[in-house]
């Protein structure tokens, strides 16, 4: 019996390490798209530029992810809400990476924008990025909490995001009518908020993946919701 604990606390630590190195990826990810937003809106270069190398430690962090998950399974053959917690990290894992490199697409963008002349439209963009980042950090911490009210909120609200990305770029078509002169600039601005509205389908998958852990159920593509306790 004692050695029996004994693995099963090992199984254990080694979980909860799983989940702090997503969460600490999280961290990295959302910080990588604060940094490329401020270079944007505050036309910073250097901002642009951490954005850009910090996606690095981001993949290595999703490698060593994939690694300790592996040797989990091999260890511990888990079962059941242990082995959906694994795979969940594993998912959450490569939807952190794919954010992260959408922030250093537009940390990229914007580093071309802030050699142009000011875009006054670009001010715009702002709050786009605060929905996305929102729905971010509130699918994170579903995933952490194991709060599956947050997670089902967060995959049956996503429309504000959506809204807001296309009542921009009927702004930006009519900029563009209005002046074509600076018609790649409303381009590039169009497309970070596309790869905003991105972020946040990958906050959603996030959230489904909390789910998926909690309840064992697969939600996606229009799966059945579970119901969350009152």
């Amino acid at each position: 019996m004692p050695e029996q604990r004994h693995i099963l606390s090992a199984a254990e630590d080694s979980l909860d390490r799983l989940t702090k190195l997503v969460v600490h990826m999280a961290s990295l990810a959302e910080q990588n798209l604060a940094h490329a937003i401020r270079g944007l809106q505050e036309r910073s270069d250097d901002l642009c530029n951490r954005a850009i190398a910090d996606d690095a430690e981001v993949d290595a962090l999703e490698k060593r992810i994939d690694q300790e998950a592996h040797a989990l399974i091999l260890r511990f053959s888990p079962m059941a809400r242990d082995l959906r917690r694994v795979i969940s990290s594993m998912k959450a894992a490569t939807a952190l990476e794919r954010i992260s490199d959408h922030a250093v697409s537009i940390a990229r963008r914007a580093r071309i924008l802030n050699a142009h002349p000011p875009v006054a439209e670009s001010a715009l963009v702002q709050p786009i990025y605060q929905l996305a980042a929102s729905q971010l950090k509130h699918a994170v911490d579903a995933f952490h909490r194991g709060d599956l009210a947050l997670g089902l909120r967060i995959v049956q609200n996503d429309d504000p995001l959506d809204i807001a990305h296309y009542e921009f770029i009927d702004k930006l078509t009519e900029a563009i009518a209005r002046n074509g002169t600076q018609a790649a600039d409303y381009v590039a601005l169009i497309i970070i908020t596309r790869l905003l509205e991105r972020i946040g389908d990958q906050a959603v998958n996030i959230a489904e993946d909390a789910i998926y852990l909690l309840t064992a159920q697969d939600i996606r593509h229009g799966g059945a919701l579970p119901q969350a306790q009152p």
